[in-house]
Formats: C-alpha cells, sequence, structure tokens
C-alpha cells in the first residue's frame, strides 16, 4: 500500500481476531469466536511449554483451520519470527528426511502420527535427527506406555498438551518439567480449577469436573444452529465447564480421565474409560483399545472393550481379560471384548465412543 496505518489504529486486544469451526466428537460444528488477547496469550503458552526460541525450526503438516495448529505454530511465529517448514501433510517415510534436511528442533505431533512412527519404525540414524529437541503430542490423549515407547526408540522429547476449543490451552507439560501420563500443570496464563457438584474446588487427588475462565478464553460462542452466546460479561469471572474430568496431583500435575458424557456408571460407581484404555494397550497384542458402558440389567453398565489387535501376533479375549485383571481393579475390569480392524475417530484423532455404543447395539439386537 502507499501507506501503512499506525501501529495500534486497526486492531486492538479486545477485537475480534478469528473464529473457529469444531465439531468436538459430534458432526455438527460449532464456532467459538476469539479476540487477539486470547489467541496472543495461547501463542505465549505454547512458548511456555516448548522453550521455543526465535532460532528455532518448527515442523508443521496440519490444517490450519482448527485452534491447534494455531497455536503450536502460528502464534509462536508471530510472536518470536522462527522458521516454520510446512508440508502437505504427514508422511512417515519422509520424517526423519525432513528433520534431517531441514534441521527441525521442534515438531508438531498427535498421537495418531505418534502410534504410525511406532507401529511402523522407519530407520535412522540418531545424528540425522539430532536437531530436534521436542514434539508435542495434543488433540487427544497419548497412552503413557505408547508415550514411553515413542521416546525410549527415537530419543525424542515429547510433550504432552491439553486443550479445549473454548479455552486454547487448558495444561501442558513444558520442556524443563513434565511427567509421563499426565496432561501437565496448567497454563500459565490459564485459571484453572477442578470442581465438584456442588462447585466447591477439588483437593488433591480427588476427581473433578475441569473447569476454565480468564482472558485466555473464547470470547462468544455460535451453536450449530446459529445462537450466539456473548461470553465477554463473564468469561473473566465465572467458570466454564469444558465437559472433561481430571485429577490435580500433589505436585500440580492434571491427569485428565475422561470425558463426563463417556463415564461409565457400574453399579452406582462412576468410571473414566481413560485409565482402562491405557491399561488394555500395555498388552503387547494391543495396537489400540476403548471401552464403552454398555446396558446390563444388573449393574446398570457393565464394560466392553473394543480392541484393534497389533500385527504381532494372535490375541484372544481371553489374553485381554487376563490383561486386565492383573492390571485394574476389579470394578473397572472389562467384562467382554470385541475386535475391530480401526476404532472409529473424528478429524482430530479422537476416538468416537458413540459410534462404538452404536456398533454394540448393532450386535447386541
Amino acid at each position: 500500500p502507499a501507506a501503512l496505518p499506525d501501529i495500534g489504529t486497526e486492531y486492538g486486544p479486545e477485537d475480534e481476531g478469528c473464529i473457529f469451526a469444531t465439531s468436538g466428537t459430534t458432526d455438527r460444528p460449532k464456532c467459538v469466536v476469539w479476540d487477539h488477547m486470547g489467541l496472543w496469550l495461547c501463542g505465549l503458552s505454547t512458548i511456555d511449554f516448548t522453550g521455543m526460541t526465535g532460532d528455532d525450526r518448527l515442523l508443521e503438516y496440519r490444517t490450519f483451520s482448527w485452534l491447534s495448529p494455531q497455536i503450536v505454530t502460528f502464534m509462536p511465529f508471530i510472536s518470536l519470527g522462527l522458521t516454520v517448514v510446512m508440508a502437505e501433510g504427514f508422511s512417515r517415510s519422509r520424517f526423519i528426511g525432513w528433520i534431517r534436511d531441514y534441521k527441525i528442533s521442534v515438531a508438531a505431533g498427535v498421537p495418531t502420527v505418534i502410534n504410525m512412527l511406532l507401529d511402523d519404525p522407519v530407520p535412522f540414524d540418531p545424528p540425522e535427527i539430532a536437531s530436534l529437541r521436542v514434539m508435542t503430542a495434543s488433540s487427544a490423549p497419548l497412552a503413557p506406555d505408547r508415550w514411553r515407547q515413542f521416546e525410549k526408540h527415537y530419543g525424542i522429547r515429547l510433550l504432552q498438551f491439553y486443550g479445549a476449543s473454548e479455552g486454547g490451552w487448558l495444561c501442558g507439560n513444558r520442556h524443563d518439567k513434565f511427567r509421563i501420563g499426565t496432561a501437565g500443570p496448567p497454563a500459565r496464563h490459564m485459571d484453572l480449577a477442578l470442581i465438584v457438584a456442588d462447585g466447591t474446588v477439588c483437593g488433591i487427588g480427588e476427581e473433578g469436573e475441569i473447569t476454565i475462565r480468564g482472558a485466555q478464553t473464547a470470547t462468544a460462542s455460535i451453536t450449530a444452529d446459529g445462537e450466539w452466546e456473548d461470553r465477554s460479561s463473564f468469561r473473566l469471572t465465572e467458570r466454564t465447564r469444558v465437559g472433561d474430568l481430571g485429577v490435580l496431583d500433589e505436585d500440580g500435575f492434571v491427569t485428565v480421565t475422561g470425558r463426563i458424557k463417556d463415564v461409565i456408571l457400574r453399579g452406582g460407581v462412576s468410571i473414566a474409560p481413560l485409565e482402562i484404555d491405557a491399561a488394555v494397550m500395555t498388552h503387547p497384542g494391543v495396537h489400540e483399545a476403548a471401552v464403552i458402558g454398555v446396558p446390563d440389567p444388573i449393574w446398570g453398565e457393565e464394560i466392553a472393550c473394543y480392541v484393534v489387535p497389533a500385527d504381532t501376533g494372535t490375541v484372544t479375549a481371553d489374553d485381554i481379560l487376563s490383561h486386565a485383571a492383573a492390571a485394574l481393579p476389579e470394578f473397572k475390569r472389562p467384562r467382554y471384548v470385541e475386535f475391530i480392524p480401526a476404532l472409529p475417530k473424528n478429524a482430530r484423532g479422537k476416538v468416537r465412543r458413540e459410534d462404538l455404543k452404536a456398533l454394540w447395539s448393532e450386535i447386541s439386537g
């Protein structure tokens, strides 16, 4: 242009910066509205998690139409001026070459990609990936056993983050403070609390619903039917429930235990599925697993486990049940095991448990 506008005359921190469409675990999208301040704080949280500097070279291969790539990659790029190396999509066979050729120091990651690199490992020499100091993992939970396997095989530090469309980063493991199996401590710019049914804050080790508030939250939401809810008047003072359950330990690390709507009610006891998923997936014959609650005339609900077998050999239902019996208390052990070729997932890699429930209804008549 002939002349650039004066700095600060176009948009301010409270002006709308972006609208993200998200389907979560359903097919009908909702929208969340973010101001510039919220997006900026999300980027600062990423920098805090990873220790990024302007000298980093970051690999990204995901679409920028959803929140995670924006706040993992774009906002740190704006803030620091680091280098972004973009691929059209993830390639297992080219991943090592990208790191080597472009001297990648930080790579974006999701559990699906990490599982691909584990289940069909690519050959490499450690010096080829020496530049890569950290790889992120977000958008879906990462089983602790898979986390350990990846770090042991590739020698790459994995950092699990936990976010939501309404709040960006809620928690994150840091480059200098991390704990496998957790989502990390709450993000620096997020007011996060776990609460019980009456609204009181949970104690250490007590499971509760994850809630957020503060400037790093969305300013409005738009339902699939076009109804606009302005959140600006209460988002700094009132807590937003994000629909997840979690536990806070004595060192400040949060473990996400599952979605509230996925909780299994067995004999009056609430059971979150992620712990059971992770326990079953430690069996060497299991590639992936997901449990659901299914109707039971005595207990109200029983636990059914869907298993995707690994390519290492044959695994039977009895193998899975015996393995679960050794790893879980009795009330958390699956009663049923079904084998399927792949778990149904949404575009972000999250398991669609409602599809598994529909599949159970079909096979049970």
